[in-house]
């Protein structure tokens, strides 16, 4: 199939390295804070290295798509161009389509019309990578490999379906929902697979805990077919911190790299369009990024 893109296309680029196998990277989400992330890949991707195993959810896993590629600024072009329009981001959009992320603007309008996305190079990445999204029938997650993403991304939009902002999303006959509902730091996942060295990246400053959600009545309302559901969005606050903890004990044994922004973010989770911030945000994931290749390397 031809397209005219809008932007220049970034062509795929074959990596350098891939480390060596138990390597794995792991990523948070995080709405457009996942920018920060997306910066450290490029840094990843200027030093020619790709991890064998990546496990990503909401906002990580979307990000991670174009680290797998080799597409270095393409996520920085998004947010220049498009990160602005309200048909990416906007409480029209949850008015309109029940989501406040316009998923078939951002999935399908952008990678097939605007922003190349290189299909090509996006399969011939002989990797391991999962994206996970949360049946609401069990508040399980649910985890689809790279063969699960085909060009509707699927997959990927169960993963960012936000509670209370999106629709529940139904694909291979689950009912789905954020993948960071009940795996925010998929850590756990990445230890049961075997792996003995990971790079996490995070998009919460050092000292971040999360904190109980409130609202239970509106869960209630909204999700009275899911129960289970309602369970894990109450305790994902001691989900978040228990992997978090986890992480930073990994950490601390010298197995693991956590790459996180220095500071605490000016940017909202689920909504931030300020794109000068964004792009901030972005440069500061390279830069931090590139700063623990060394550790990374040396591992």
């Amino acid at each position: 199939m031809t397209h005219n893109y809008k932007q220049t296309p970034i062509p795929g680029k074959v990596p350098e390295k891939v480390l060596p196998k138990g390597y794995a990277l792991i990523l948070e989400g995080g709405g457009t804070r996942g920018f920060y992330s997306a910066g450290v890949f490029d840094a990843f991707t200027d030093a020619g290295i790709m991890f064998p195993y990546i496990a990503g959810v909401s906002a990580g896993a979307a990000n991670a798509l174009s680290y797998i590629t080799g597409q270095k600024g393409r996520n920085r072009q998004i947010v220049e161009k498009y990160v602005g329009n309200p048909k990416y981001v906007s409480k029209r959009n949850l008015l309109l389509h029940r989501s406040l992320f316009g998923m078939e603007f951002v999935f399908h309008e952008v990678p097939q019309k605007h922003i190349f996305f290189d299909w090509d190079m996006f399969s011939k990445q002989d990797i391991t990578f999962l994206t996970g999204a949360l049946d609401c029938d069990t508040g399980k997650t649910v985890w689809f490999n790279k063969g699960d993403i085909t060009q509707s991304l699927d997959a990927v939009m169960a993963s960012c379906s936000v509670p209370l902002l999106s629709p529940v999303f139904k694909f291979k006959g689950y009912n789905l929902l954020d993948g960071g509902i009940a795996d925010p730091i998929p850590i756990e996942k990445s230890i049961s697979d075997h792996n003995t060295f990971h790079v996490i990246v995070l998009t919460r400053n050092k000292g971040y805990q999360k904190n109980i959600f409130k609202q239970k009545n509106i869960l209630k309302i909204m999700y009275k077919k899911y129960p289970k559901l309602i369970d894990v969005i109450l305790n994902r606050h001691n989900i978040y911190n228990r992997q978090l903890a986890v992480c930073e004990q990994l950490e601390k044994e010298g197995k693991a790299v956590i790459i996180r922004p220095l500071k605490p973010l000016q940017v909202n989770e689920s909504a931030g369009r300020n794109i000068e911030k964004l792009l901030e945000l972005h440069d500061e994931g390279y830069d931090e990024g590139k700063e623990k290749l060394p550790l990374i390397l040396k591992a």
